[in-house]
């Protein structure tokens, strides 16, 4: 199981896919590098980082890709089948295993649920009118949809989750401080061409499932 340590910004966190002379400087990297469906094309990279302060989450992935595709619009939409990045978390304590799951395309879409399973959040969507107050995200294809061109060579998102949004959209309060763990995972999937299935901790399932959160590692908050 692997273990990333989410350190606390000693400032401003800005949503940008720069690194040096920001705050994410000061974040550790992870990679989204395990392929457990893995047939044939590309193992293309995707690196996150992650920092928070006593108001969000803030995360930023950065994405090599050669053939950068979105089609989504609507907010909660099938996000998934574009070029896409997730992040899954349960906050601990949490005895019922439930847990959001945000999933970002290229161009700044998005999809966020709560539950302890892909049917239950399926009717647990966040109330788009709430994520606009307490969500913010920033895309590096400016959208709202993108074709593959011969010139792409990869994209990013920078999120900022606020604790408010998670503590409604749970109906609990989710504030970690030093010292709280939630269990987590982070995944690439979608596009048309060499779609990505790849996962930051191993899944040991046949086929693609990310709903699965017995395989989640640790995030740790500095």
């Amino acid at each position: 199981m692997r273990r990333y340590t989410v350190k606390k910004a000693s400032s401003r966190v800005s949503l940008s896919n720069q690194v040096l002379g920001t705050a994410w400087a000061d974040a550790e990297s992870l990679s989204i590098d395990n392929c457990p469906w893995f047939k044939s094309g590309w193992k293309e990279a995707t690196t996150v980082r992650l920092l928070y302060d006593e108001r969000a989450v803030y995360v930023q992935f950065l994405c090599d890709d050669k053939y950068i595709y979105a089609e989504h619009t609507e907010i909660n939409s099938s996000v998934c089948q574009d070029s896409c990045v997730e992040f899954f978390a349960m906050p601990e304590p949490d005895g019922e295993g439930r847990y959001f799951n945000l999933e970002v395309n290229c161009c700044g879409n998005f999809l966020l649920g709560w539950g302890k399973n892909r049917q239950e959040i399926t009717s647990n969507f966040v109330d788009p009118k709430l994520s606009t107050e307490y969500l913010k995200i920033a895309a590096s294809v400016a959208g709202p949809k993108k074709e593959e061109a011969a010139e792409d060579n990869g994209w990013s998102v920078a999120v900022e989750i606020q604790f408010e949004l998670l503590s409604r959209l749970s109906s609990r309060k989710i504030q970690p401080t030093r010292g709280t763990i939630w269990r987590a995972n982070f995944y690439r999937c979608g596009g048309k061409t060499n779609q990505q299935y790849a996962c930051w901790n191993w899944v040991d399932t046949p086929n693609p499932d990310y709903h699965r959160p017995e395989f989640f590692g640790k995030l740790v908050f500095e």
